[in-house]
């Protein structure tokens, strides 16, 4: 973490701290499970909220990390439903003790079905613990959303994004960065574009030169503004590019890379990551160091190398798929060394999605029970976590994102197969 992202989240703990104290005379519902200390709603704005495990205050300050809102009183045992106002239903639920508390969210105006559950789906969080993300529709149409630490919920799309048919995207959001803009994909009735959504909200569309249709469901953006994600040519094939905060391009291939190149992440050193497509369509990784050096990797064994995301470390995190279909873990250091793992008890699929800058790790793996999430410490050991209502058999929980408080966002399937977001919350 930088050393003004220390400060300015140190500063956030002692701000919170002092705020706990007398939180539980002062405690107002704002949405979504999240709490403020004060006189402020935001009225507009409606969700369901879970939370348990919650800390603690007497005596000392809250240890809730970032700019989260959370309640000081601890969870009591068994299961409690308050009508804490005519727009929210707050719900403390026992059960999955990992040392964490869990914030339940759904969008606003967000419609599941069991044939289409990923109604709100978290993709990525900030250090503050805004979280972006897309939600589906009545029509299984995708819109993109912004969820501020205290719950607030802003759904957007681009002016002229056209939602035309079934399962149709208007707006898909990739990446937020510390200031709050916003980058991904929305689509139109012709082509799709990407777009750049500053923390006012004005959205500004783009197009790499050359580019027929920019479609990029990973990628991101960094501290500076600068994005990272992929565009197809004429030939429709696949290439990188990254886009500078002046709103210049740079379009790249990795060495090798015959038929695409697909960037996943960006750090704020300006190193990007991915993977690419050889002439035989096996697919290896690659890193873009910030002056165009580009270098690619695979595991030992690999047939098919996914590199998902990069910290300020320069390391790097994924999954390979071995000759037997089996899929793991792994961890890249700035020096070239690969390490590879596994969850303890998966079943043949451990699928890392995301690191912070201490290198903690989070993910999903495959257990006959179902697909839960994992925190890997920066010393190999494992937490695994589902948030309360994705329960065994049918588990299905999907890591995304964490951010350098080691705050994880993603979505779970209950076992209704509706989609919930989530934040799993550490208690330090």
């Amino acid at each position: 973490m930088k050393k003004s992202h220390v400060v300015v989240y140190s500063a956030l703990l002692l701000l919170l701290g002092s705020v706990c104290s007398q939180a539980q005379q002062s405690l107002t519902s704002t949405k979504d499970g999240d709490f403020n200390a004060g006189s402020q709603a935001l009225s507009n704005v409606r969700g369901t909220g879970t939370q348990r495990m919650q800390p603690q205050c007497s005596g000392q300050g809250s240890r809730l990390p970032g700019s989260i809102a959370g309640p000081c009183k601890p969870v009591l045992a068994g299961t409690q439903t308050q009508q804490l106002s005519n727009d929210l239903l707050s719900k403390d639920l026992p059960g999955h003790d990992d040392g964490a508390v869990y914030v339940e969210f759904v969008v606003p105006g967000s419609t599941c079905e069991a044939s289409f559950p990923r109604c709100t789906t978290p993709v990525a969080i900030n250090l503050f613990g805004a979280v972006t993300g897309y939600y589906a529709d009545t029509n299984a149409s995708l819109h993109g959303f912004v969820r501020t630490p205290l719950g607030a919920i802003t759904t957007f799309d681009s002016p002229d994004a056209t939602c035309s048919s079934y399962f149709s995207v208007c707006t898909n959001p990739v990446g937020i960065n510390l200031q709050g803009s916003i980058t991904g994909f929305y689509c139109d009735a012709v082509t799709c574009h990407g777009f750049l959504r500053p923390p006012g909200g004005t959205i500004i569309a783009f197009d790499p030169p050359g580019s027929v249709f920019t479609y990029f469901d990973t990628g991101g953006i960094n501290l500076a503004g600068a994005i990272t994600g992929s565009y197809y040519d004429a030939n429709f094939v696949e290439h990188g590019f990254l886009r500078t905060p002046r709103g210049t391009f740079t379009p790249f291939n990795a060495p090798g890379a015959v038929n695409g190149t697909s960037p996943t992440g960006i750090n704020d050193a300006g190193e990007i990551v991915g993977f690419f497509y050889d002439a035989n369509f096996t697919v290896h990784g690659f890193v873009r160091a910030p002056d165009g050096t580009m270098t690619t990797f695979d595991p030992t064994g690999s047939i098919y190398t996914s590199a998902n995301a990069i910290n300020l470390e320069g390391a790097i995190t994924g999954w390979w798929q071995d000759a037997s279909s089996v899929i793991h873990g792994f961890l890249r250091s700035r020096d070239g060394t690969l390490t590879t793992f596994d969850v303890p008890g998966s079943m043949g699929q451990t699928e890392p999605g995301a690191i912070d800058p201490a290198g903690t790790i989070t993910g999903s793996f495959y257990t006959s029970g179902g697909l839960h999430g994992f925190v890997r410490a920066s010393d190999g050991t494992f937490t695994t976590f589902d948030p309360p209502g994705s329960e065994e058999p049918s588990s299905l929980t999907i890591a995304d994102g964490i951010n350098p408080a080691g705050v994880i966002t993603g979505w779970y399937i209950d076992p209704s197969f509706i989609g919930h977001g989530f934040l799993r919350i550490p208690i330090l």
